[in-house]
């Protein structure tokens, strides 16, 4: 569902690029903070098995509701049904995800089974990736591929099928639990590590005498808490000190899903014959994922080790953070690179003036304190951006099949203003460069006015009618990637009208319906997707370097009373993460997506 939450926030809910992104790392951070709520339910009251299956329920009611949600029939109230269901998804996620590893590692006897352990970890991972693959390749086809209720689209299939399948899960996970090795919940060993720390911080500060002397500050809960205990604690806190590193990565790593989802919809998905979905591109992680497992763990990791190189986790997270610094100075080259291609967009104290000329010859424009001189061939435009220091500007007309005039046309501030002129009719009407945020291509018709005319544009690859419109000037309309036939009153005028990904047009008829001319108002995406797979691939081996090394060691080398403390601190880094993304977020507001990577 993460796959394209940003996409729906920003082309369905109205949010802005900060916007959805801010929400997407909300929504991540609760995820990871629900685990602790989790872990608790679990130890104290229900215990993992029944922990996970309630979750199961909560998290399939979530998805079910923001499915009903982005049914625009059932005039839901958008943003606040979508929220209780987002929220209710990380409450079933967050429930979920602490108890699915540790009750995983229950079935395993240590020291004993420690490499059955470590393999558990790697298949592990090794399937929720594959599981991650197969919906971030499915739900942008649900998505994007399927339209319905309306909608070029359908949201509410992509949000239902994993609700589905999860109720389908639910089944499997309860079909083998006469297999399972299933612990009575024995109490939270989190909450009375969060206590026992907290309390020996307070006496270290504020109770400690004048001629008590400890060689730990733990030591001075010893006639609260055995010594084991405080022992245990001694040696979690140690390793929880190289989880301090953990947030940033996380803060890298979960940018995949939003930022670079957004640099995705900026360009262009066509591979051969295929066209790619901007959330699609998400799956070259899981996919370099499955593949560097398998690859890693049977060769790179034992040829390394006996040439003395990464022999322990330590040198393998360095490495994997230092890779994932690199892959994101790939992404802030490319989107200096992607900037090159942003639409021309009207700029504070200027107009966006654009002329359409309709008229069957060529029109003179004038005017002589501006320095416009332009000469408007038929079925084409003009664009200037005019210094705005009156909302009005006197254009002389002529042309050899209208009557020479001036024109007074209305500007505005920081606008993209377009007039339409054909015959002795001059129309005015407020245009919009930018891209679709969904990524479709933007049409928009100039038609002569007073004249009955039938435009069908036919979109050959559906062969189905995408717009049918009459006379003057059309609304934009978000289209299909595909080739096009323009037939005019029943009449195929043009084939061959290509409109892609990221464009803006303008399709204008003459009067008498015989000839038509496509313009190009905002320039296609044009930098192909290919050039994120660099970036992909050095994040997805930072990942197997960093991720399944940190989570192996956090749970081997933490003390047996632990594990569970050292998994919700796990997790609770990644939440931290995502706030670290929302503050850069919020601080650079004003700035473009460049800095904020």
């Amino acid at each position: 569902m993460k796959a394209f939450l940003t996409l729906y926030l920003r082309s369905k809910l109205g949010y802005t690029d900060d916007g959805a992104t801010e929400t997407y790392h909300w929504f991540s951070t609760f995820i990871y903070v629900f685990p602790i709520v989790g872990g608790i339910m679990a130890d104290n009251y229900l215990g993992k098995f029944k922990t996970i299956l309630y979750m199961m329920f909560v998290y399939a009611a979530g998805n079910m509701l923001v499915a009903l949600t982005a049914i625009p029939q059932l005039a839901l109230p958008a943003r606040l049904c979508t929220f209780i269901g987002l929220f209710m998804i990380t409450i079933g996620a967050g429930g979920i995800k602490p108890c699915v590893t540790a009750f995983g590692g229950d079935q395993f006897r240590l020291p004993e089974q420690e490499h059955h352990l470590a393999v558990y970890f790697s298949l592990l991972y090794f399937s929720l990736c594959m599981g991650s693959l197969i919906a971030k390749t499915v739900s942008p086809i649900l998505r994007s591929e399927i339209h319905c209720f309306g909608d070029k689209d359908c949201y509410s299939l992509a949000f239902g099928a994993p609700g589905l399948l999860v109720l389908l899960s639910i089944v499997v996970f309860v079909s083998a639990k006469s297999r399972y090795v299933m612990k009575s919940p024995e109490g939270n060993v989190v909450l009375d590590f969060v206590r026992c720390v907290s309390l020996g911080l307070k006496n270290a500060l504020f109770k400690r005498g004048k001629n008590e002397k400890h060689s730990h500050w733990l030591d001075t809960m010893h006639n609260q808490y055995d010594k084991r205990f405080i022992r245990d604690i001694k040696k979690t806190l140690s390793i929880l000190m190289l989880f301090t590193v953990l947030p940033v990565f996380w803060a890298l790593l979960d940018q995949m899903g939003s930022r670079w989802t957004l640099q995705a919809t900026k360009m262009d998905g066509r591979f051969g014959l295929i066209t790619i979905k901007p959330d699609q591109m998400q799956v070259l992680s899981p996919i370099c994922i499955l593949i560097l497992i398998p690859l890693f763990q049977k060769y790179a990791y034992p040829f390394l080790e006996k040439r003395n190189v990464l022999k322990n986790p330590l040198h393998k997270l360095t490495l994997g953070g230092v890779l994932a610094g690199v892959a994101f100075i790939a992404s802030g080259v490319l989107e200096i690179y992607l900037k090159t291609t942003y639409p021309d967009l009207p700029q504070p104290g200027y107009s966006q003036l654009r002329i359409f000329n309709g008229n069957p010859c060529s029109v003179s424009i004038e005017n002589i304190e501006y320095n416009i001189t332009l000469t408007v061939p038929s079925l084409s435009h003009v664009t200037r951006n005019i210094p705005v220091h009156n909302t009005s500007l006197p254009l002389k007309l002529g042309g050899s099949c209208i009557e020479p005039r001036e024109e007074l046309f209305l500007l505005e501030d920081n606008r993209a203003v377009s007039f339409y002129f054909a015959r002795d009719v001059l129309e005015r009407y407020v245009d919009n460069p930018e891209k679709s945020k969904a990524g479709f291509p933007v049409v928009r018709f100039l038609i002569p006015p007073n004249n009955t005319t039938n435009v069908v544009l036919y979109n050959n690859r559906r062969n189905e009618t995408e717009v049918s419109v009459s006379t003057g000037v059309s609304s934009q309309m978000e289209v299909f990637v595909s080739t096009y036939s323009l037939v005019v009153n029943g009449r195929v005028v043009t084939t061959g009208l290509e409109l892609l990904s990221g464009g803006v047009y303008t399709i204008m008829v003459d009067e008498d319906g015989g000839r038509s001319n496509l313009i190009t108002v905002t320039e296609p995406n044009s930098i192909n997707m290919i050039l994120l797979l660099p970036q992909f691939l050095i994040m997805s081996i930072a990942e197997v370097l960093f991720a399944i090394t940190g989570n192996e060691f956090a749970f081997k080398e933490s003390p047996e009373s632990m594990k569970a403390v050292m998994t919700s601190v796990w997790l609770l880094t990644e939440a931290v993460g995502n706030v670290i993304i929302i503050v850069i977020t919020r601080v650079f507001v004003n700035y473009a997506q460049v800095i904020q990577i």
